[in-house]
């Protein structure tokens, strides 16, 4: 899902009159999605629910919003006092994204104006979700996923039962604990519902489901019934999700994001999977050229890449990803020595890499905190969580006073908040510390949270006849769920680039 990231406000558009308009365009492809969906005619006209036929219909201030909605069910979002706030197009076709928000508007819960009404509330993950409980006349709000449960969310929920359901997978589990430990001080009672197999979410219950309400109501007394009896659910509850897992991995239906090098690839079972990954090594070793020649290699893949640097300018990150299209030394490109009409071609190469790379160059002043919630932004624009790169763990401020510590305890509380947030949004992070590693001496409260530990070591210098060749050994040094093994690299001086030996 993406949010509208022209600057616009809310007094840029006249939202009650764009709700009018796309509600004058509903049309039978609209109307076919909708009922697919569950979605009932009283329904259509309860939340005023319009369409966007694409250029065959209006356009309204042509420079900034023709088209932006187009082929799309438009979705009004009002505030507690039911004025619209928000728009969100959701693509009847198989256009990516599937949902776009005009404004990105962060605060408000779809269907909050039922807040005041009811002192029970199920919590649940989509605005269709939201849709066919409220046709059941039961009372329903949602948080859209792509920016995330948060604080101003839980106190809007005070004193509620609640009754937590996300999507049926395992990011809905996830963000199910999570909600209801962020809850805890809040709402007057939680409860996590879970669905049956083979169902994905709440609308998709009231789809397939025979007599869906009395099902669902004996669900909600049942998770309320185990809830008195037992606080923590029995793994028993979990029994089908693990070997659902299992079945895909033993189909081979599970693999990881391509790091760009084949034998890396291979220990880790097909690529970086949601994690903390360390590389280490000293001083001018090669960790900061080897995770950008990753992070463009992935984001040249079409998966989203945040590269965050404490140490290098955004400038100086590009000059390197340049340097190794064009094939040659970074420092030609930092220095302005090379042909502007290259500097040109390398751009246009590195456009794509480009769109799916965001940088954010930090200060001392620019605590974890602050970049975890530019990253939560990030992926709402993506429509999908982010690979992340940290250069490097030494940098990050310890607290917003900004002072950096590189002793081994602030280094341990950074890397559990990492670990801690890869858990929570199922994410990749990959974090460079520099230092002389080994087996032997490694701080343990870093070892423990880390998932993967590689040691870029140079090995030997040696003339080839075209370019200079460093080689480089990457150890493993911890892998949690595979073996530690070695892998030979070399690093051209002149290219700007790792290779496979």
């Amino acid at each position: 899902m993406t949010a509208m990231n022209m600057g616009a406000s809310k007094s840029t558009f006249d939202l009650e009159d764009l709700v009018h308009r796309y509600q004058k365009q509903l049309r039978d492809e609209a109307f076919l999605y909708l009922y697919k969906r569950g979605i009932e005619e009283e329904t259509i006209e309860q939340y005023r629910l319009g369409f966007d036929q694409g250029k065959i219909g209006f356009t309204v201030n042509p420079d900034v919003l023709s088209d932006y909605f187009a082929n799309r069910v438009i979705i009004p979002v009002c505030d507690a006092n039911g004025a619209v706030i928000e728009l969100i197009g959701r693509a009847v076709d198989h256009r990516e994204p599937k949902y776009k928000a005009l404004l990105g508007i962060e605060d408000y819960m779809f269907n909050e104006q039922i807040l005041e009404e009811t002192e029970d509330i199920i919590l649940c993950n989509g605005l269709f979700d939201v849709m066919s409980l409220a046709q059941a006349r039961l009372p329903a709000v949602c948080i859209p996923h792509w920016f995330g449960f948060k604080d101003i969310h839980a106190e809007r929920l005070k004193g509620k039962r609640v009754f937590i359901c996300m999507g049926n997978d395992e990011l809905g589990r996830r963000e199910s604990v999570k909600i209801q430990t962020m809850l805890q001080e809040t709402a007057a009672e939680t409860y996590i519902v879970n669905l049956p197999e083979s169902i994905r979410d709440l609308n998709d219950f009231f789809v397939k489901v025979q007599n869906p309400l009395e099902t669902f109501m004996q669900l909600l007394n049942q998770t309320m019934e185990e809830a008195m009896l037992v606080p923590v659910a029995p793994d028993v509850k979990n029994i089908t999700v693990y070997a659902e897992e299992y079945m895909k991995r033993y189909r081979g239906q599970v693999t990881g994001v391509s790091s760009g090098i084949s034998r890396l690839d291979e220990v880790l079972y097909g690529g970086f999977q949601s994690g903390l990954y360390l590389i280490c090594g000293a001083a001018s070793s090669g960790k900061t050229m080897l995770m950008k020649q990753m992070a463009d290699h992935i984001a040249e893949g079409q998966t989203p890449v945040v590269y965050v640097s404490w140490d290098m300018t955004s400038f100086e990150l590009w000059a390197r990803s340049i340097a190794r299209i064009i094939g040659v030394e970074p420092q030609k490109v930092l220095n302005g020595k090379v042909d502007p009409e290259q500097i040109n071609e390398a751009n246009k190469a590195y456009l794509p890499i480009s769109k799916m790379l965001w940088t954010l160059e930090c200060s001392l002043d620019t605590t974890l905190d602050k970049v975890m919630g530019s990253i939560e932004k990030i992926a709402s624009l993506a429509d999908k969580t982010p690979v992340v790169f940290i250069d490097h763990l030494n940098r990050v401020p310890a607290r917003a006073s900004g002072h950096a510590s590189s002793s081994d305890d602030h280094r341990t509380l950074i890397t559990y908040a990492l670990k801690q947030w890869s858990k929570e949004w199922n994410a990749t992070v990959i974090a460079a510390m520099p230092g002389e590693c080994s087996p032997n001496r490694f701080p343990e409260g870093i070892e423990a949270c880390a998932d993967v530990i590689m040691l870029l070591q140079p090995q030997e210098a040696k003339e080839n006849q075209e370019t200079e060749m460093t080689s480089v050994m990457l150890k493993l040094l911890k892998n949690r769920n595979g073996t530690l093994v070695d892998i030979p690299l070399s690093f051209q001086q002149e290219k700007a680039m790792f290779t496979e030996k």
